[in-house]
């Protein structure tokens, strides 16, 4: 079953992201001008590392900038 960008919304949700910035996310738009910092980018990754059991380096963490780049990185990891 592929990855949906609703799928990493309920991620972001169960990491204890902010639900009211979380509400308003737009799937293709960078996370870091939306309200999210630099805190919250690593609280997203471990939760995605450890959902699908997938090993995110730091070097692929930092090309993932949107909740689009999560789906297409995790598809492509998940294949």
């Amino acid at each position: 079953m592929a990855v949906t960008g609703t799928d990493i919304i309920t991620i972001m949700k169960e990491a204890g992201i902010d639900p009211e910035i979380v509400g308003k996310l737009k799937l293709d738009a960078p996370l870091l001008h939306q309200g999210l910092d630099s805190i919250d980018l690593p609280v997203i990754a471990v939760a995605t590392e450890k959902k699908y059991k997938v090993d995110l380096s730091d070097a692929d963490a930092t090309k993932l900038r949107s909740i689009n780049d999560f789906v297409v990185y995790l598809n492509q990891k998940l294949g």
